[in-house]
């Protein structure tokens, strides 16, 4: 995937104005194509090997216990860009050669292939300097407690979904949660690679 400079510098000055993070859960697309990419593609252009899911709102997919049997609509490693059709009361969606339907609307769940399974995010933030529709998701390995446990998905052109009935078994939409401490020592990391990287460029000029 390439990831414009522009793209990259605003979600760097993103992290430096995420709003407080809540847990929405289920999304809903902005306009025909929403982008989605990790850390490593969006900011450094490498590929990782992870796994992302969109499920249906009514999937049963838990922040904290993996899902290894349910499937998704449509997945896609590291990075995508996903259009959504209307097609009847469903919407297709499509990124490359994987195709999938969302059925009854175009609200969706995102999922991280853990080692137990396909999860939800545990958080979200939004991307305040960017606008209400770029956001920030972490995703928390179940299978480690330490250090290094958190995966981030950057999504541009989303929504939180504002149907009540589209929060399975919450009746509306979720509380807000505290941001991770990891947030703030992710944006500390960046800010230190965007230095050594102006630093080296200086040198060779």
């Amino acid at each position: 995937m390439q990831v414009t400079k522009v793209f990259k510098a605003g979600v760097v000055a993103g992290l430096l104005a995420m709003s407080d993070a809540s847990s929405a859960s289920v999304w809903a697309p902005t306009d025909n194509d929403s982008q989605f990419a990790n850390t490593y593609a969006l900011l450094l252009n490498m590929p990782s090997g992870e796994k992302f899911g969109i499920f249906e709102d009514t999937a049963l997919l838990s922040s904290s216990i993996g899902n290894a049997i349910i499937n998704p609509v449509l997945s896609f490693f590291d990075a995508a860009t996903v259009t959504f059709t209307q097609n009847g009361v469903n919407v297709d969606i499509k990124t490359g050669n994987s195709t999938g339907a969302l059925l009854g609307s175009s609200n969706f769940q995102l999922g991280w292939w853990s080692p137990t399974g396909w999860i939800t995010e545990s958080s979200s933030s939004m991307i305040s300097l960017l606008g209400q529709t770029s956001w920030s998701l972490a995703f928390v390995d179940p299978t480690n407690h330490g250090a290094g446990n958190e995966h981030r998905l950057f999504a541009f052109d989303i929504k939180a979904s504002q149907a009540s009935s589209d929060y399975p078994g919450s009746g509306g939409t979720p509380a807000a949660v505290p941001l991770p401490a990891t947030a703030w020592f992710m944006m500390t990391a960046v800010l230190g690679f965007l230095a050594k990287g102006r630093r080296k460029s200086t040198v060779l000029a």
